[in-house]
């Protein structure tokens, strides 16, 4: 179809084209004592469940109101550091892929999905990318793309997805404003009316850009690092910036987090992914949800270990 050969083309371009990288409760009032303030921290409602909240907050919902997960076969490419270490972070996803049963390409010359890029100068590196192919940075309005290109953490994704019906015909998700025609792909998209388990839709994961901020992510442990960014590129995130009161490796590089940050990824992600790649995926997102919440629950009796 033609636009996954636009798809095609821009990861040609990342590859051969891109600039030179380096190797509620309400909480109490404040209260002084000798000048220093104390806020105590909110107290947390009992009527909602961590686990269900972290769900909700860190996977959005596609445009089918569904969570996207890989279907093709992921294939690894790291970028920017020592070969050694572009190696080992690009081990680490296939493992961690295989471990949550997410597809992996067998084959050694497969045609990469996952680019995982370090480089000192991150923002003028996704101003490139959004210059050159922006259906890298996936859906989005012209207006956003500024927005969505704002570099401002150490570690950012971004992740072009697609939407597949009954029929196993495929539409990418770009801001597109012509007719969709048979040539294509046929309509677009509508799913089933009437159902409220199923759509006959699904979203998926079709690529996913990972740019790491070498200079901030560089006193980090390349294990705790090779782990936040596996995470990263199995799934589409949102809300990374936010500290999680679960164990999550996604407090390594959270906001005001560094006492919570673990240094691999805990039996919570593990579970998470694993949940994800185990739905029903024409289920809607809030059966999703609740699936991969409940998995997340059933392995927190489990004794943390670490992921590889």
């Amino acid at each position: 179809m033609k636009r996954l050969a636009l798809l095609g083309s821009a990861v040609l371009f990342l590859l051969n084209g891109r600039p030179a990288l380096a190797t509620p409760g309400e909480p109490h009032p404040p209260s002084e004592v000798s000048g220093v303030t104390v806020t105590a921290p909110p107290k947390p409602n009992p009527l909602v469940d961590p686990t269900s909240q972290f769900v909700r907050s860190h996977l959005p919902e596609g445009r089918t109101d569904q969570l996207a997960r890989f279907r093709d076969p992921i294939c690894v490419k790291v970028l920017g550091l020592p070969p050694e270490f572009d190696a080992f972070v690009a081990k680490r996803i296939v493992e961690m892929a295989a471990q949550v049963h997410a597809p992996v390409a067998a084959a050694l010359d497969c045609t990469p999905n996952v680019h995982v890029i370090f480089s000192p100068s991150p923002q003028a590196q996704i101003d490139d990318i959004a210059k050159r192919r922006d259906i890298l940075i996936g859906f989005h309005f012209p207006a956003q793309l500024k927005r969505l290109t704002t570099f401002s953490r150490p570690v950012g994704a971004w992740y072009v997805t697609r939407t597949v019906d009954q029929f196993g015909q495929s539409w990418l998700d770009v801001d597109d404003p012509r007719p969709y025609s048979p040539r294509d792909g046929g309509e677009k998209p509508s799913g089933r009316a009437g159902s409220r388990l199923e759509s006959q839709l699904s979203a998926e994961v079709v690529h996913s850009l990972i740019l790491a901020d070498a200079n901030k992510v560089a006193g980090e442990k390349i294990d705790a690092v090779a782990d936040y960014i596996a995470v990263l590129a199995l799934a589409k995130w949102q809300g990374l910036e936010r500290c999680n009161a679960i164990p999550t490796i996604l407090n390594l590089m959270a906001d005001g987090c560094e006492a919570r940050a673990p240094e691999a990824a805990t039996n919570a992600d593990l579970a998470l992914l694993t949940g994800l790649y185990a739905v029903d995926p024409l289920e809607l997102g809030s059966q999703q949800r609740a699936a991969i919440a409940s998995q997340m629950r059933a392995a927190e009796a489990a004794p943390s270990t670490k992921a590889h």
